[in-house]
């Protein structure tokens, strides 16, 4: 496969601005595609250009395999990704479990050796070394306990339950993101050397604010946290405070050891 085909599967952009002066990264949710950010890239400055990554077993890649581990995504997409960007130093934006995979990412485009990230935004996720186990429901599960949990936290239409042909669509995807993120263990030396930005909303119980600081673990460049009102996903709501910060990054993306 060419080097054109691969990157045009693995990252979208819906809104191309080749005179962009900032290039944004995006990583979706767990069972989540790139046309969840199709809003949020609408509503960017001209300034920045949005890539969004598209993992397999959904939309446009619907009927390939999904990738079993954090790990074996995280290798395939710095891979395209770095291909992609040439000699931008772009800042990375992962949502919940998106927000691991672009940590990972971000790790393997600094070992590579070229232009690194210039910023990681990790959005409603704990810190790499924090995770508890999700108890990842088995492969025997019914259906209808699997949907549940991504449905309480908000990240897939509730009506899917309601049609059983869009279960058999998601679910595998949905399944195998679960199965990823509770093998996924990061040693707590595993760090990026750009600086590290936390959106973390109030009622999210998920992730406890208490705990977003623990970032700065992972970072020899910094770490900043920021709240905001909401749940898991509060960014969904597109409030102008999280657009605004995420373009202020997305532009400076500075190292900061705060809580804002």
């Amino acid at each position: 496969m060419s080097v054109d085909n691969a990157t045009s599967r693995w990252i979208r952009c819906f809104h191309p601005k080749p005179g962009a002066a900032h290039t944004l990264v995006c990583f979706p949710h767990a069972g989540g595609s790139a046309s969840y950010y199709h809003g949020l890239s609408a509503a960017l400055g001209p300034d920045i250009e949005m890539l969004v990554i598209q993992y397999p077993g959904r939309e446009n890649r619907l009927f390939e395999e999904p990738v079993a581990s954090v790990e074996a995504l995280a290798d395939a997409v710095a891979e395209v990704l770095g291909a992609r960007l040439g000699d931008r130093r772009p800042v990375l934006f992962g949502h919940s479990m998106g927000a691991i995979v672009a940590f990972e990412v971000a790790r393997r485009l600094e070992r590579a050796g070229g232009p690194a990230p210039r910023g990681l935004v990790a959005s409603a996720c704990s810190a790499p070394s924090n995770r508890s186990p999700l108890g990842v429901l088995a492969d025997e599960e019914p259906d209808g306990a699997v949907l549940a949990r991504i449905m309480d936290l908000g990240g897939t239409a509730r009506d899917v339950g309601e049609h059983a042909e869009l279960i058999e669509l998601v679910l595998p995807a949905i399944r195998a993101d679960l199965a990823a993120l509770d093998s996924y263990r990061a040693p707590k030396d595993a760090v990026v050397g750009c600086p590290v930005t936390v959106f973390v909303a109030e009622q999210d119980l998920e992730v406890p604010v208490s705990e977003a600081g623990l970032w700065e673990l992972h970072t020899t460049a910094g770490a900043r946290v920021h709240l905001f009102e909401g749940d898991h996903f509060y960014l969904g709501k597109q409030p102008q405070a999280f657009l605004d910060l995420l373009q202020e990054t997305a532009r400076t993306s500075r190292p900061e050891n705060s809580l804002a």
